[in-house]
């Protein structure tokens, strides 16, 4: 494997495949009709690489007119990086994926912009908002965030209309003495 867990998770095309399996697990048809600009070949080079990194598996398959469909699903654990994965990466690694995420963030809202735009119905905005918790507190809030998120992740209905959510966590820097910056 040349590229590393946070290089193949952080491609945009490979970006788009988790998001898409985030949702339900899929064949390869489903996810050319449903990600309608990547080429099916270029749908299997990206599958290959996140099935090397254990990042997608194959959860069934099935005979369908003289081929076998592979319906892939996301290893969730795997998905993600660890604290200790996230460690082992060096600090220009971490501003070159950070740059990455946030130019497919860019890319996302740049066609946003480019479609009909109403900016208050559509429920669209930004900001940024400073919470104050301890490890504790910290802990507690994160779990009930992913609850949250995971119950309004799926879609319901046709009529739903899939919002991006894009988060970004970053810790105050603690004082020498591990005392929080005031």
């Amino acid at each position: 494997m040349n590229e590393s867990k946070a290089d193949a998770i952080l491609h945009p095309i490979r970006m788009k495949i988790l998001q898409a399996l985030a949702r339900q697990s899929m064949t390869v048809q489903e996810m050319v009709e449903y990600l309608e600009t990547v080429p099916q070949a270029t749908l299997y080079r990206h599958l290959n690489m996140l099935k090397k990194h254990d990042i997608v598996h194959i959860m069934e398959e099935k005979q369908v007119r003289g081929t076998v469909e592979k319906r892939y699903t996301l290893n969730e654990e795997s998905a993600i990086m660890s604290g200790d994965e996230a460690e082992q990466i060096s600090k220009d690694d971490h501003i070159r994926y950070f740059m990455t995420y946030f130019a497919m963030i860019l890319k996302q809202f740049e066609e946003y912009l480019d479609g009909d735009v109403n900016f208050e119905d559509d429920g669209f905005g930004y900001h940024q908002l400073d919470l104050y918790l301890n490890d504790e507190e910290y802990r507690k809030f994160i779990l009930e965030y992913r609850e949250l998120l995971q119950k309004y992740s799926q879609q319901s209905s046709l009529n739903d209309r899939k919002r991006t959510l894009s988060t970004v966590l970053i810790p105050e820097q603690k004082r020498k003495g591990g005392e929080e910056n005031e």
